[in-house]
């Protein structure tokens, strides 16, 4: 399973939120890698960041905008047995 982090150049909530992001991923094992908005197309660019997906077998299993750390554990509690947190 992998928590992947789009992100844009600036965009200083994202700077502050992926330390916690990658804490929490490597607490609980799963992947974590970060993807610039700039680089994607743009028809299928998120409109708020940062913006993450949690993916499991290259299936998204559910996405969310923004910093709110309850949306976070509320979306990793239903996705992950045993989950672990800072």
């Amino acid at each position: 399973m992998e928590i992947v982090m789009i992100k844009k150049h600036g965009c200083g909530p994202c700077k502050m939120y992926e330390p916690t992001i990658k804490e929490i991923a490597k607490i609980n094992d799963l992947e974590f890698r970060t993807v610039q908005a700039e680089d994607m197309p743009e028809d299928i660019r998120p409109k708020y960041f940062p913006y993450f997906y949690l993916r499991q077998d290259n299936e998204v299993l559910e996405g969310w905008a923004g910093t709110n750390e309850r949306k976070l554990n509320s979306v990793l509690k239903r996705h992950i047995t045993n989950l672990k947190l800072k």
